[in-house]
């Protein structure tokens, strides 16, 4: 008997020792030009990802890198098919967690817009300013006075889970927006969210096509918001990516794969978040300096420019997280008697609003990246307009229903890059519109369900 209890004790300890190192958190950058050798060297760096997105500690940092292929959610309940009803009877509940910056607000008004141009009435819009409870009580009251359909810009997704099933139990369809991404089994159609990683990753390539050189140095620095959400990390870390992929190309030692390059950078931005500076020289970068702000409009991303400019007065490169913070990083550049553009160049990983493409004219930004509001707010209403009516619409009402009914558990919207080479392309046609003026232009887009996007990424 105990030599029994040793076999199986024995296998034990060998399956948690294998698991372990599946599932370990990365503690070292991985090395050189095209390769990948950090986390479990038994991996590849698509599998190390994969795995890291589904731990909360270590997913930080990746949102927006998406898997290859997605397994079906039809099985999932969404409510879904609904009885075909004309637009004018929609009746639509949006949960806002926030309609307290400009984003929210451009997201809500291009809704509003969308809604009235398919014949049907404006949502009842209810802000929860960023109170959970609060939000909880405003779809409850949805869900009492019957309404078709519900737009949940959540506060925190993953404490909305039992709201989304109570919903969902009422025969109400429910789309989800906000900074996080879905698990598979949430009982909602789609989380319609942008991919920070993807966002920083497209501004990385751009500055590495524009500004390396092979055997020079680059000095760095970075001011993000803040250490704690997926945007803050996950943006100055696609940005590494972006750089480390567009380098090795040019170097002639390219990455085997994009995913190969993520993971590199995701190692790398783990170590320099914590030691605030990072040499990577050999890939013609030293990262001398993060600045945290603690905050996102422009006060807090002066602040955060003023520390690190006084702690490293020779910066080459200011890599910022949002366009926001840049307002003010760029006021503190010409307070310090710099020229930004010229003196210190400046780039933001995101949003793609009217004020950094005045920049980008003007000189002073060099890149910025779109997030665009209304892609989310616009898809949505599209999406429940197809699921109720369709008409005018390429599918039948019942086809847009089975079609919905497996949608990946996020969709995340399109990214460009914004540079002085296509600025123009962006620039809304009016500057003044109430709506569509504060950001940067953006083309129809729909979200694809699992099987078109499996089917696109087959060969990836």
């Amino acid at each position: 008997m105990k030599k029994k209890i040793a076999i199986v004790l024995a296998v034990l300890m060998v399956f948690s020792v294998a698991l372990a190192a599946c599932t370990a958190t990365p503690d070292q950058p991985a090395g050189g030009g095209g390769s990948s050798s950090g986390g479990d060297s038994d991996l590849s760096a698509y599998d190390q990802l994969m795995l890291y997105q589904q731990n909360p500690e270590t997913a930080l940092a990746l949102s927006g890198v998406q898997p290859r292929e997605y397994p079906s959610r039809a099985h999932v309940n969404k409510a879904l098919p609904v009885e075909p009803k004309a637009a004018g009877d929609i009746k639509i509940g949006w949960a806002a967690a926030s309609l307290g910056s400009e984003f929210f607000i451009g997201m809500r008004d291009a809704g509003f817009a969308r809604a009235r141009e398919l014949g049907m009435s404006e949502p009842d819009i209810q802000d929860a300013n960023f109170n959970l409870e609060t939000q909880r009580q405003q779809v409850d009251t949805f869900i009492t006075n019957r309404v078709d359909a519900i737009i949940l810009n959540a506060v925190d997704l993953h404490s909305s889970v039992q709201m989304m099933q109570e919903i969902v139990a009422a025969g109400i369809p429910v789309i989800v927006t906000g900074p996080t991404a879905g698990n598979p089994e949430y009982e909602m159609i789609s989380a319609i969210i942008s991919g920070s990683n993807e966002s920083g990753y497209q501004i990385g390539l751009h500055c590495a096509e524009e500004l390396y050189v092979p055997g020079e140095v680059l000095n760095v620095g970075m001011v993000v918001s803040k250490l704690e959400d997926a945007d803050s990390n996950s943006r100055p870390c696609g940005w590494i990516a972006g750089w480390l992929y567009k380098t090795a190309e040019i170097d002639g030692t390219p990455y085997a794969s994009k995913y190969d390059a993520l993971l590199e950078a995701y190692y790398i931005w783990d170590d320099y978040k914590r030691s605030r500076s990072y040499d990577l020289s050999d890939k013609g970068l030293m990262l001398s300096q993060l600045g945290v702000g603690e905050g996102t409009d422009a006060a807090k991303g002066q602040a955060a420019t003023a520390d690190i400019l006084i702690a490293e007065p020779n910066m080459d490169l200011l890599v910022v997280e949002m366009d926001s913070m840049a307002v003010g990083a760029i006021a503190e550049i010409k307070t310090q008697g710099k020229t930004p553009g010229q003196d210190l160049k400046v780039v933001t990983c995101a949003d793609g609003t009217v004020t950094s493409l005045n920049f980008i004219r003007a000189g002073e930004l060099m890149a910025t990246a779109t997030n665009i509001p209304f892609l989310n707010s616009v898809s949505m209403i599209d999406m429940i307009y197809n699921m109720f009516d369709a008409t005018g619409t390429d599918k039948t009402q019942a086809e847009w229903c089975e079609y919905y009914n497996d949608m990946p558990a996020t969709s995340f919207t399109p990214t460009m890059a914004v540079t002085s080479y296509n600025v123009d392309r962006y620039y809304p046609a009016d500057p003044n519109d109430p709506i569509f003026g504060a950001f940067a232009a953006f083309d129809p887009w729909t979200p694809i369900n699992i099987s078109g996007y499996n089917a696109l990424n087959a060969s990836s």
